[in-house]
């Protein structure tokens, strides 16, 4: 299988910059190796869907909150609507198994994962630069680690995961990329930030539970 091409792959060869203290309290990165599907379900047909996917995804796969990343044994899913959810996953064969599992009279899944694009921050400093274009409480008491917002940046919807104590990802339409990472490294400026290349398989955050760690390399 062919490996996409990131539409940020000239960005993330700019290197880094020093903030005003000379300290680089940022970094950023932009995730490979994950496949995104957007599964929609017909009014009154939840319970077959649930059961059609119990065995791909694990016991009970979908979620009831639509602000909490909920983890089963092969992807991390979020609820996006009420009869909608994104469903995020390492594995590039799961997308496929995962549409020929739920019936057509059923519901729908839809691989969204060439146009959509993932960028991590990471670092002291991260929810400070975020909170100075999301219009979302982002202090750990109301946005806790493992939680995720439908919000807008830079005039662009966006999706925000807190995804460990001191790492923020946002799921971004591929045609706004450029744009959004453009505005991430200006209002990185003061701060300091440095730009990670991922490997094409990094290591995903933890299946079964969000990641803890403090605030660090990517």
């Amino acid at each position: 299988m062919f490996d996409r091409r990131s539409v940020l792959a000239r960005q993330l060869t700019a290197g880094g910059r020093d903030g005003l203290d000379a300290r680089r309290a940022l970094t950023f990165s932009a995730p490979r190796g994950w496949s995104l599907a957007q599964l929609a379900i017909f009014s009154g047909h939840e319970a077959a869907v649930a059961a059609a996917l119990r065995p791909v995804l694990g016991a009970e796969p979908l979620p009831t909150m639509t602000a909490t990343v909920a983890h089963a044994d092969r992807a991390r899913i979020y609820r996006i609507a009420a009869d909608a959810w994104w469903i995020v996953t390492p594995e590039p064969t799961l997308v496929s198994t995962l549409a020929r599992s739920v019936p057509g009279t059923s519901g729908t899944v839809t691989d969204l994962s060439h146009s959509r694009v993932r960028i991590a921050v990471e670092g002291p400093a991260a929810r400070a630069m975020l909170a100075r274009g999301i219009c979302v409480d982002l202090h750990p008491l109301a946005f806790a680690v493992g939680q995720f917002a439908q919000t807008g940046l830079h005039h662009t919807a966006v999706l925000l995961e807190r995804s460990a104590e001191a790492r923020y990802e946002l799921y971004l339409q591929r045609t706004f990329a450029v744009s959004i990472w453009e505005w991430l490294i200006d209002a990185a400026l003061p701060f300091g930030y440095e730009i990670v290349v991922e490997p094409t398989s990094p290591r995903e955050p933890s299946l079964s539970a969000p990641r803890t760690h403090g605030a660090g390399g990517v």
